[in-house]
Order: structure tokens, then sequence, then C-alpha cells
């Protein structure tokens, strides 16, 4: 019978790690189901009329949060392929980061080649403080709250502005931030604007429950997966894949390292037994 090698643990996870890294550069494509919540957020988005103010805003992530972004991204993408036009609204010190990030990840300015142009069809506002006071401040006025760009130029300098004076003009509100609790209460719930949350794993639960609440308002999808499904309805492969992926593969290799190293052990065990035989006799 031919000798299992040793399995060391150093080994394992030295394989899980090549894994996990292979699957970030090189998504592999693993199979997952699209969940209908993502499915309704890509619906809502491609039924907006050409033109359609959007707002991206909210508070309380991380600069680089990844999972919340892999949907985010995706629908930044389909906003620049239904020719819609984006807000940028930052309602924490961190989401200015994060939401710049997320532009710039989805390349869809010009100078990356794609058809937004800033100013024209989306816009980076700078830190609003004062919290829930301030957001209602904007959704009665945005001037009031506001008067210039993340850059420090007037905001009657860029074109996009021109259209957005009051919550009258936002076609839906998208939030991958943690900060939700006041958007669904004060954009969703009092001003009626569409929400979209694109929700970490953790936040997931707590955020469809205010779907049952203002029913025909709320969309939400979850994390890794809800990016992926975007990704896949966008027809590209991006950090949603990649994570899938890598969790996918991952957990394939501990399950075969598993077997073997359950294997090793009876085959050791049985070898001990015919040894201590031998010695009885």
């Amino acid at each position: 019978m031919a000798k299992l090698p040793e399995l060391k643990s150093q080994h394992i996870w030295a394989v899980v790690l090549i894994a996990y890294v292979t699957t970030a550069v090189m998504p592999l494509g693993a199979p997952f189901k699209i969940f209908d919540t993502t499915q309704e957020i890509y619906s809502f988005v491609e039924s907006l009329p050409k033109g359609s103010i959007v707002v991206m805003g909210g508070a309380s992530v991380f600069a680089f949060d990844l999972e919340s972004s892999a949907a985010m991204i995706s629908c930044i993408k389909h906003m620049a392929r239904r020719g819609l036009r984006l807000v940028n609204i930052p309602l924490g010190v961190e989401a200015v980061q994060y939401q710049k990030y997320c532009t710039d990840a989805a390349r869809v300015d010009q100078k990356y080649g794609g058809p937004w142009k800033y100013g024209v069809d989306y816009i980076q506002l700078p830190y609003i403080p004062g919290g829930d006071p301030a957001l209602i401040q904007l959704l009665t006025n945005v001037r009031s709250a506001v008067s210039a760009d993340v850059y420090g130029t007037p905001l009657d300098q860029f074109p996009i502005m021109k259209d957005v004076q009051s919550y009258k003009d936002i076609a839906l509100w998208t939030c991958p931030h943690w900060g939700i609790t006041s958007i669904f209460r004060f954009v969703t719930g009092e001003r009626r604007i569409p929400t979209a949350h694109f929700a970490q794993a953790a936040a997931y639960t707590g955020s469809y429950g205010y779907r049952t609440v203002f029913p025909g308002l709320v969309y939400v999808t979850n994390g890794w997966l809800g990016g992926a499904g975007y990704e896949k309805l966008m027809g590209f492969a991006g950090v949603g894949h990649a994570a899938n992926d890598g969790y996918a593969l991952s957990s394939a290799l501990l399950l075969i390292f598993t077997a073997l190293g359950n294997i090793t052990r009876l085959s050791q065990t049985g070898k001990e037994e015919e040894e201590e035989k031998v010695e009885v006799k």
C-alpha cells in the first residue's frame, strides 16, 4: 500500500494562501446563484430614465471596504452604462475616501476610457458634518448644507448640480455604508426616496427587515455574494468573484486535507496495532 505523505500544518496553510492569492488575481468563476434581491436592484437601476440623479451617501465604513464595494462598484458601472448621473455625499469623514475609491475603481471616468466626465456626470462632495440634522437640511436644500465640491469649487460651476436642489431631484439613494439607519429613516421613510443598501454580510439581516417596513422602497443585497451577483449581471469578474472563488476553493481544499489527514491517521493506527500484536507474540 502506498504511503501517504505527512501533512504539516505549514504546508496546508501555504496551499490555502496560494489559493486565495490566485483567485484574487485571476478569478476562476466558481458557480453561485444570483440573489433575487440583487436582481431587484439591477432591474430598478435599469428602469431609471437617462439622466436620473443617483446618490451614493452615508457614513461609518472602512476607507477601503472591499465587501460592500463589490456591489457598489458594479452599480456605478451600471449607472454609467445607463447614462445616469451620480452625486457622492459623504456623511462621515472616512466616507470621502471610500466613495472616491469606489468611483475610481469602477473606471467610468473619461480618463479611464469611460463615458463619464467629472462635474457633468458625477461629482464628489466633501464630508458634511452634523449627523442627522445635516442630512435633513441637505434633503431640504442641498446648498444650505454644502456649497462646494471636495476640491473647493463652488457647486454652481458644475452642470450636474444645476439639477440637484433637494430630495425631489433624487431618483435613487445608494448606501454601501454601515450607517444605514438614518438613511432609512429620513431618506426612505420621510422623503420616500427608493434606497439600495449594499450591505456587509453582518449588517444584511438588520437591513433586510426594512423591506417590510417600506415595501417597494428598500432594496438590499448581501456582501460578497451580492457583489459577485451584480458583477455577473454586468458581465465582468471583480472583487466579488474573487472572494467567492477564494471561499469556494479554500473550503474544498480544507475538506480534502481533512479527509487526507483522517486517512493518514487511520493507516497509522492500523500499523500501530499490527506492531503491538507482533510484540505480544
